[in-house]
């Protein structure tokens, strides 16, 4: 699996990222990335879906542990992954991933400064400063290009996008790949809001190609059936609130 980041994350700022390679991890949370990899396996072989760019409606839904897990299921399979931290705002891939310094990302690559080659990692370190215009520079034909050139070289290409209630990034990127996949955390984004950034991704023409439901809780929501406790401990036994339930 291969990396490109976009720039530093602030100084003081941490986030924990529940890897599926941590042996601790619940049998329900990895089975769930297994699960949208047979999905993803599907639509790139009945649809054509090599490059998709992951977004949600707001902050702290999960959507880059859930791109960093789904890269790392596809490489577990045998496939070439290329991940992309296209958040040049806020990015936590460098961070979730151990990013060190002096290396070269998204935003050189777009600006010229270096090329695609020399931008990959594969799983290296790196931290970038960040540009002063995004969504300018996500939006110039570079942009287009990079993608083109990565999924001539990867099997999957998976681009960790801003929510698209914040920036219009998102809605950006989509046009340069083969679609989106919304992620929504349980309980927590209004629907209307949900709705509302479905829209705005298909008004500018993305294709949505599906969801993934975070934080789901299912043992609380399987609760008092007769049905809840074997499946609850044939594989959501330790599930509680785990980052990602995945679904199509």
């Amino acid at each position: 699996m291969w990396n490109l980041f976009g720039k530093k994350k602030k100084e003081g700022e941490h986030r924990t990222l529940q890897l599926i390679t941590d042996k601790k991890m619940p049998f329900g949370y990895v089975e769930a990335y297994k699960s949208l990899r047979t999905n993803l396996d599907f639509m790139a072989g009945s649809m054509d879906v090599h490059t998709l760019v992951i977004t949600s409606t707001v902050p702290e839904e999960s959507k880059s542990h859930v791109a960093v897990n789904l890269a790392l299921t596809l490489a577990e399979s045998g496939k070439k992954v290329a991940l992309v931290d296209c958040d040049l705002r806020k990015p936590v891939l460098h961070r979730y991933l151990k990013a060190g310094h002096n290396v070269k990302g998204v935003s050189n690559v777009l600006s010229n400064q270096c090329t695609l080659d020399e931008a990959l990692q594969e799983l290296k370190e790196m931290n970038l400063t960040p540009p002063p215009n995004p969504s300018e520079m996500l939006s110039q034909p570079q942009m287009q290009a990079m993608v083109d050139a990565l999924r001539e070289k990867f099997d999957f290409v998976i681009l960790d996008a801003p929510p698209v209630s914040v920036v219009t990034d998102a809605a950006v990127i989509g046009r340069y790949v083969d679609g989106a996949m919304f992620v929504v955390r349980s309980d927590y984004a209004p629907a209307d809001a949900v709705r509302g950034a479905v829209k705005k991704l298909q008004d500018a023409g993305v294709r949505v190609l599906g969801s993934v439901l975070t934080r789901y809780d299912m043992k609380k929501a399987l609760k008092g059936s007769s049905y809840a406790y074997s499946y609850a401990y044939n594989y959501n036994y330790a599930y509680g609130k785990q980052d990602a339930t995945a679904g199509k």
